[in-house]
């Protein structure tokens, strides 16, 4: 049975090829922006059993994940891709593990939108770097806190190697496209191996930790913080933070 595609399922099909796979979720708050997010899910459905979406249970666990049923995980079929143009991923979008990457991801955008729409930041914008693997920084940010600039890139710590790690940050930063580095662990036991391997890089006063679970509880502004020294502060205030062990009281390490 043929529908008429409309403007919204493209952007549907554009979203999941920027993502490579994407929730439900993620997928309301993307094409509604800062407004109410939309209710999709049974066209979601109709595009799947018309060969457009490709559909499966996420078979592993996410650490923001709150529900007991797993999550559907949905990607495009060749015939979607073509309409917006896309290319097949190299990568085996149906092994967990890469899944689990790519929805930490996006489910760090779809926070970053609930914090605008709560008024927290404003004028927020999202660069997906486009790459054939699992990209170490898969993104940059850019927004305001209170009228003040922030401009940041995402590293999504899925167990990468601290050398990797050092390596893009130490690049992201040279550019001068970006002020800081934000790394996101699945947990604090990732997130405390990251920090000491990393205590001693040249990088690390721009450098900021915290955890998918903080993230997904408390949202992108009113995170709880760490520096590569373990220290709790905010990172998102009301200026621009040019070296951020200045920003960590060492009242409160841990």
């Amino acid at each position: 049975m043929a529908i008429q595609l409309s403007e919204r399922d493209m952007m549907i099909f554009k979203f999941i090829e920027e993502h490579h796979v994407l929730l439900e979720k993620h997928i309301a708050w993307f094409i509604s922006c800062d407004e109410k997010p939309v209710l999709i899910r049974d066209r979601l459905r109709k595009l799947f059993y018309l060969d457009y979406l490709l559909c499966q249970r996420h078979a592993g666990k996410l650490p923001w994940w709150t529900t007991p049923t797993k999550p559907l995980v949905y990607m495009l079929s060749p015939m979607a891709r073509g309409m917006v143009s896309g290319v097949e991923s190299e990568m085996d979008l149906s092994e967990t593990d890469i899944q689990r990457h790519l929805l930490e991801v996006a489910n760090l955008r779809m926070i970053f939108l609930t914090d605008q729409k709560a008024g927290l930041i404003s004028d927020f914008c999202w660069n997906t770097i486009p790459s054939d693997g699992l990209a170490t920084i898969p993104a940059t940010v850019s927004f305001k806190r209170n009228g003040t600039q922030h401009r940041a890139a995402i590293i999504n710590n899925f167990g990468l190697a601290a050398e990797k790690v050092q390596a893009a940050a130490e690049t992201a930063l040279n550019e001068g496209t970006v002020d800081m580095i934000w790394i996101v662990s699945s947990d604090d036991a990732q997130q405390e191996k990251m920090q000491m391997a990393l205590a001693n890089a040249s990088v690390g006063n721009k450098l900021a930790f915290t955890t998918h679970q903080e993230i997904y509880k408390s949202g992108i502004a009113k995170s709880r913080w760490q520096s590569v020294n373990k220290l709790f502060a905010p990172v998102i205030t009301d200026s621009v933070v040019q070296n951020i062990v200045t920003a960590w009281s060492p009242s409160v390490a841990v």
